[in-house]
C-alpha cells in the first residue's frame, strides 16, 4: 500500500505528534508499506505566536496530481488551514480513482483569548462535522470517540490510543536521590508550565527539572527566577538517550495543560513506563491515560496541583504504588499495537471492508475504557502513611 501522511509536524522536529509521523511512519514501513510525509516543513508556514497560518489553500492545486499516486491518504488534524482546507478540498476534483482518506481528530482548537472564543467555538464544531467527510476517522481515547461519535458515524469511528516504547524506558519504581518531578515537552503557553512553577513555589525537598523548549521558555525562566524554587533545572532541549535516563531518575511526571489542545500526553506515557506516577490537569484524553493510576487536577489550579505534591512526595510507599500501577498500565501501549490497529483501518478502508458493528471503536480491544479521577482519590487516607 502506498501512504501518504499529512501533519502538522515531522522529525527532526521535536514534539509529541513528531514522534506520532516517526513511529506510524517507520512501523508502517517495516510492514511492507510504502510511506511518505507531506508536513508543515512541506507546505510553510507564517507564526504570530500561537497563531500559524499554512500556505497549504495557495498550493493545494498544484499538489493534487501528487496525489493520485497513493493509495490513501492519512490527515492528521485538525490543524488551521492546513488539515481543515485538506478535508474540504484536498481530494476533491480528483476523480473516481481519488486515494481514500482517514482522518485521525487529534483535539480541539483551543485559545484563552476572550475576542477569540466565539469563533474557536465556531471553527471546533464545524472540525468534528467535517470529520465525517473522510472515510474513516480515527481518535486516541475514549472521550474524543464519544465526541465526535456525534457526528461521525459509528461504522467509520475507531480509537487507537499512541503507545510508548516500553522496554527502552522501563526503570525501578523504588530510586534513590532527592524527590524529582519533571515537565517534559515543547514550552508554549497551552502546556501549562506556570502552574506548575506556582505549584512547586517555596516546596522544601523537591527537585524541579523542565526538559524541552520553545517560544514560552524564556518567560517560563524568568518567572521561576522571581520565585522561591530551591532546586530547578531547565535542561533544554536534550538528546532522546539522555531524556530516557532523566525520566528513569526522577518520580513523577507532571503536565499542566491548560487548554484542551492536550489531547493525550505521550509524555505521560513515557514517564509511567519510566516508573514514574503521573499527574495532570484534568483534561478530555489526558483523563482517560491517567485513569485511576495517577492523579489530575482542576486546569490552572496550582493549589490542587501542590497539595499533590507534597502528598506524593511525603508518602513513597503510597508513590511506588501508584507508580507501580502506572508503569504496568503501559505495557498495553505498545507501539507495535498501534501499527497493527493503524494497518487494519487502512486496510479496511483501501479494500472497502465493511467493519463488523461490534468492532465500533473497538479496533484497540485491550485499550482499557478508563475512569476519570481526581486529585483527591487518595488524599483522605493513611494507608500509605
Amino acid at each position: 500500500m502506498k501512504i501518504l501522511m499529512v501533519i502538522s509536524e515531522a522529525p527532526p522536529i521535536k514534539s509529541g505528534i513528531a514522534r506520532v509521523a516517526e513511529r506510524l511512519s517507520e512501523g508502517l514501513r517495516g510492514r511492507g508499506h510504502t510511506v511518505d510525509i507531506l508536513s508543515l516543513k512541506d507546505v510553510p508556514r507564517v507564526e504570530l505566536g500561537e497563531f500559524r497560518f499554512s500556505s497549504m489553500p495557495l498550493r493545494l492545486s498544484k499538489l493534487k496530481d501528487h496525489f493520485r499516486s497513493y493509495d490513501l491518504v492519512h490527515l492528521n488534524g485538525p490543524v488551521p488551514t492546513f488539515s481543515d482546507i485538506f478535508l474540504l478540498r484536498g481530494l476533491h476534483g480528483i476523480g473516481p480513482s481519488r486515494p481514500c482518506l482517514v482522518y485521525t481528530h487529534h483535539a480541539p482548537i483551543e485559545l484563552t483569548q476572550l475576542p477569540l472564543r466565539p469563533f474557536i467555538w465556531l471553527y471546533n464544531m464545524l472540525q468534528e462535522r467535517m470529520a465525517k467527510l473522510a472515510d474513516r476517522v480515527i481518535v486516541t481515547t475514549p472521550s474524543y470517540g464519544n465526541r465526535l461519535a456525534r457526528h461521525v458515524p459509528a461504522n467509520k469511528l475507531s480509537v487507537i490510543p499512541w503507545g510508548v516504547n516500553y522496554e527502552r524506558f522501563a526503570a525501578p519504581v523504588r530510586k534513590d536521590g532527592p524527590f524529582t518531578v519533571v515537565y517534559l515537552g515543547q514550552i508554549r503557553p497551552y502546556k501549562g508550565l506556570p502552574v506548575l512553577l506556582k505549584a512547586v513555589n517555596g516546596m522544601q525537598d523537591t527537585r524541579v527539572w523542565v526538559i524541552g523548549d520553545g517560544h514560552f521558555a524564556d518567560a517560563c525562566r524568568r518567572q521561576a527566577a522571581s520565585l522561591d524554587i530551591p532546586d530547578i533545572t531547565f535542561w533544554g532541549r536534550v538528546p532522546d538517550d539522555e531524556v530516557v535516563a532523566l525520566l528513569k531518575k526522577a518520580h513523577v511526571i507532571v503536565l499542566p495543560s491548560v487548554t484542551r489542545s492536550e489531547a493525550f500526553g505521550i509524555a505521560l506515557l513515557e514517564g509511567m513506563a519510566a516508573g514514574m506516577v503521573p499527574v495532570a490537569s484534568h483534561l478530555p484524553g489526558v483523563m482517560d491515560v491517567i485513569g485511576n493510576e495517577g492523579f489530575t487536577f482542576p486546569p490552572r489550579n496550582s493549589d490542587v496541583l501542590r497539595e499533590t505534591l507534597i502528598r506524593l512526595r511525603d508518602a513513597p510507599a503510597l508513590r511506588m504504588h501508584l507508580a507501580s500501577l502506572a508503569q504496568a498500565k503501559t505495557r498495553l501501549y505498545s507501539w507495535e499495537r498501534v501499527i497493527f490497529g493503524y494497518e487494519r483501518v487502512f486496510n479496511q478502508v483501501v479494500k472497502n471492508i465493511e467493519p463488523e458493528p461490534d468492532d465500533v471503536m473497538t479496533e484497540y480491544p485491550l485499550a482499557p475504557v478508563l475512569r476519570p479521577t481526581s486529585a483527591f482519590r487518595y488524599m483522605d487516607s493513611n494507608a500509605y502513611d
